[in-house]
């Protein structure tokens, strides 16, 4: 087995992407399989598109683990922002329960140091991660559901959807802090320069945002009917699907009477700075 003095942790470079890409798919893969759940990222070409993206990106920390040269896992964090969102933390299914992810993960929470906080979701079948987030300080904060389905196509009455502008975003991220005491203003940038991002308005305000719609998205509202709206406005459901905070009992009634179907459950954890969300909201992936 694989030992922890076996392992030498180092930042990755873009040389490291499809490496990194490669291992994202088979770890998600053989964890899905072995429970007998869908597979979460869509496909190997994704996750070597994906990791290709997030070496590219400023304020994207990622570490890989090598042994005798050779990359056998990756761990990434998102630190654009005062909370530092940790996800993919992925290692090669041969190299796995040796100590490679803690190692991973220790190494992270040194290069997010000077965050606030660090927030993190977890697969919920999968317990060893649970177990070992535990282990490092991360407290449970939010059962999620994911939930996928037909783009519901419709319009709320009183509630315009349109597509987000670099204008909105003082007034979006002013709404972030309202719901979370925080705001998430480099990944509204973003996607409102990839083109994925929405508000939803009422006559004398934006009351919503969303930076898209699936697991690498997340949104906040006043409230769940503003959240609702944006949900409506979706095309599609991009992965796996949206993740919904399952203590949000209307939301998540409002989701499944919709025609929504739970497709597995997650768990968001953190440590540091966690304030407790006034509003209506969703997580991405990372928090």
């Amino acid at each position: 087995m694989l030992t922890a003095t076996d392992i030498h942790i180092r930042d990755a470079g873009k040389d490291d992407a499809q490496a990194c890409g490669r291992i994202f798919y088979d770890a998600f893969a053989s964890i899905a399989n072995r429970h007998a759940f869908p597979v979460e990222p869509d496909s190997p070409e994704f996750t070597a598109g994906f990791a290709g993206m997030m070496l590219s990106l400023d304020g994207i920390v990622c570490v890989v683990a090598e042994r005798d040269g050779t990359v056998v896992g990756s761990a990434f964090a998102d630190v654009r922002g005062p909370i530092a969102g940790i996800g993919p933390v992925t290692v090669d299914p041969a190299y796995q329960d040796g100590g490679t992810g803690r190692h991973l993960m220790e190494a992270l929470l040194d290069r997010t140091r000077d965050a606030v906080g660090v927030r993190l979701v977890q697969t919920a079948y999968h317990a060893r991660s649970l177990a070992l987030y535990a282990k490092l300080g991360f407290a449970v904060r939010e059962p999620l559901s994911v939930l996928q389905g037909s783009p519901l196509g419709r319009s709320m009455p009183g509630l315009g959807v349109r597509p987000a502008r670099p204008e909105d975003v003082p007034d979006c991220d002013a709404l972030c802090r309202r719901v979370h005491g925080h705001d998430r203003s480099g990944e509204l940038q973003g996607a409102i320069a990839a083109g994925t991002a929405r508000v939803v308005e009422r006559p004398d305000r934006i009351s919503g945002y969303a930076t898209g719609f699936g697991y690498g998205w997340h949104a906040a509202a006043e409230s769940n009917e503003d959240l609702e709206a944006l949900i409506a406005s979706a095309e599609a459901f991009v992965g796996l699907g949206i993740l919904v905070p399952s203590r949000n009992a209307a939301l998540l009634g409002w989701c499944l009477d919709n025609g929504l179907r739970l497709v597995q459950q997650s768990t968001l954890m953190s440590v540091g700075l966690y304030n407790e969300p006034q509003g209506a909201w969703l997580p991405s992936i990372v928090y």
